[in-house]
Order: C-alpha cells, then sequence, then structure tokens
C-alpha cells in the first residue's frame, strides 16, 4: 500500500510538473477574443519591422457609426493600388454571415467606406485581390461553400462573380495565393490546422495536393496574409495563437530546394498585442505587404479586450501542446 502510496504521488508530481509545461507555452487563461479593427501604414522596409502608426486605424466603431446596420468587426484587409487609387477590401461581420467590404483613398491615409461588394449565402473572408492578366480577381475563403472559388470583377471594384472553382470539395480556410514564373501556390488550412499545399501550371490550371511538401499542424500553420517577396525570397504571414487565437503574426520564408517545398521561421512574432494602440492590445491575425514605389505599404487588423476578459482554453493546451511534440518527433 505504501509502494502504491508513493507511485501515486510521483504521477500527481510529474502532472504537475507537465502542467506547469503546458501553462507557460500555451496558457490556459487566455484575454477573450473582442472586436477587430483595421490599420495601415507605409515603411520603408520590411525587415527589420516598422512601429505601427496609433493614428492609422479604421475602427469597427467608425464604420459601425456609419453604417445603417449593426456590425461586430472589420477584419482580414487586402488592398490593391491601380492608378492613384487604393483600394482596401475587408472581411465585415453584421447579422448572419460575414461579406466583403470596400474603402477607397487617394493617399493610402484617409479612406471613405463605399459599402458591401460580395454577399453569399455562406460566410466570407480574406478577402485577397490581385491583377493577374489585365483582369481583377479576388480568392476570399470561401469555406462554407466547401469549395475554393476564384471571383473576378465585371466592373472593379464591383460586380464580383464567380469565376472558376479552383478546389472542389473541399474546406479550407484562408487560402493564399502565389503566382510567379517559378511556381504557383496555394497553402491553406483545414478545421483542424493541418496545412495543405496545392500546386498548378497557371491560375486556371488543375490544382492539386503538392507532392514534395513538408506537411505542418499546429500553431503557425494557418495563413495570416499575401506571399510578398524580398530580396528574391518568397514570404508568407502565419497566425501565432500562443495566446489564444489571433495573438500575433510570424513570418515564414518559403525554401524550394530539391524540389521540396517546405517553410521555415524568419522572424517570430512580427506582429502581435500592441498595448499603446487599444484598438489591437489583444492581438493581431492578418498582414498584406506590397512593394510601393521605393517603400512598402502595409494593411494589417488588431483585436480589442476592454474589460480583461478570460477564456479558459484547456482544450486548446492541450491540443496545441501534443501537436508541437508531434510536429518535433515526426
Amino acid at each position: 500500500m505504501k509502494r502504491i502510496f508513493q507511485l501515486a504521488g510521483i504521477m500527481l508530481i510529474i502532472g504537475i510538473i507537465v502542467l506547469i509545461i503546458f501553462n507557460y507555452r500555451y496558457p490556459f487563461f487566455t484575454s477573450a477574443v473582442g472586436n477587430w479593427s483595421v490599420g495601415f501604414g507605409k515603411m520603408a522596409q520590411v525587415f527589420p519591422k516598422s512601429e505601427l502608426d496609433l493614428k492609422n486605424v479604421i475602427t469597427y466603431e467608425y464604420i459601425n457609426s456609419i453604417i445603417p446596420a449593426p456590425i461586430d468587426y472589420i477584419a482580414d484587409p487586402f488592398f490593391i493600388k491601380e492608378s492613384d487609387t487604393y483600394y482596401l477590401f475587408v472581411e465585415l461581420k453584421g447579422e448572419g454571415n460575414a461579406n466583403i467590404a470596400l474603402l477607397t483613398s487617394l493617399d493610402g491615409q484617409d479612406y471613405e467606406y463605399k459599402g458591401i461588394v460580395l454577399d453569399e449565402d455562406f460566410h466570407l473572408s480574406y478577402p485577397q485581390v490581385f491583377k493577374h492578366k489585365g483582369g481583377f480577381y479576388m480568392l476570399p475563403e470561401t469555406k462554407g461553400s466547401n469549395q475554393v472559388l476564384l471571383y473576378k470583377a465585371q466592373n472593379f471594384p464591383y460586380d464580383w462573380r464567380i469565376s472558376d472553382t479552383l478546389i472542389k470539395n473541399r474546406g479550407l480556410k484562408d487560402p493564399s495565393l502565389l503566382l510567379s514564373e517559378e511556381l504557383n501556390l496555394i497553402v491553406a488550412v483545414d478545421d483542424d490546422l493541418k496545412q495543405y499545399m496545392f500546386t498548378a501550371t497557371s491560375l486556371s490550371g488543375s490544382w492539386t495536393e503538392a507532392k514534395k511538401y513538408e506537411q505542418r499542424w499546429g500553431n503557425e500553420t494557418r495563413p495570416g496574409g499575401r506571399f510578398f517577396k524580398v530580396d528574391n525570397n518568397w514570404y508568407l504571414p502565419l497566425q501565432n495563437r500562443t495566446l489564444g487565437y489571433g495573438t500575433g503574426i510570424s513570418i515564414y520564408k518559403l525554401e524550394t530546394e530539391n524540389d521540396r517545398l517546405e517553410f521555415k521561421l524568419a522572424e517570430k512574432m512580427y506582429l502581435g498585442p500592441q498595448q499603446e494602440i487599444e484598438w489591437f492590445n489583444r492581438g493581431m491575425h492578418h498582414l498584406d505587404i506590397q512593394k510601393n514605389g521605393d517603400d512598402h505599404y502595409m494593411v494589417y487588423d488588431g483585436d480589442r479586450n476592454l474589460n480583461n476578459e478570460k477564456e479558459f482554453q484547456y482544450k486548446r493546451t492541450i491540443k496545441f501542446n501534443l501537436l508541437d511534440i508531434y510536429n518535433f518527433f515526426r
């Protein structure tokens, strides 16, 4: 009997140590998700990162004040600059499913809200807008349709219609597209945060899962913005969830040696909670960077926690720790 109590004591101590380690890596109590707003700014270079301007924020409260229907948040900003105008597309969540809304600016500083430009029966987000062969396209998240749908503008920046189904019968989150002379790629995750990669010979080609790909699973797998290029290297923002959903953005470099595709960490927590910006005090989870003349222009989003509310996230804590162990030993 004494030996049984000794073993039980040892197991209890081991269990407490494991819980302490698990909590240190992914805390059981995290700040509750609040309301997302969008920021923007110019920067001289991507690395090292520039400080965010606390004045350059389009808040959810502002949008809520100028439209008749109440909204919860705006998030997932993507932009495209055409002629002298910045076109900023965002996910806008009001009643029911989220839609895609548009804001425009002539100077990249003062934005005017233009309204909803894409509305479906399912949830829409991640309005990745781009120009290709003279046409304007958008690859949003359309997981609710169980397809990866490509849209094309009939009268840019309005009248978006489905142009193609790139990936069929797959519910994927935040599909991020890379079109280049050397490689065409789509990266996305499923509901379990298992990362998938697809390749094709062209945008309208047959998108199939990459064969030589180092698949990742868990934290920092879900895309959080567009691919961007620096010094002939491709990078992708990926979401960090250390302190809960939307903690921050880490930057990963795409490695293509020996025809094998793999993401390698380039900069941990490139963006994270901004205590000096009240609208982003809980965390950030999206970044779109593009070359803009001699500088770069970027848009991003952040979350606000007003009352320091907490959530008990024991399932998340256990899941991400176990997935980290899995990724380490596989």
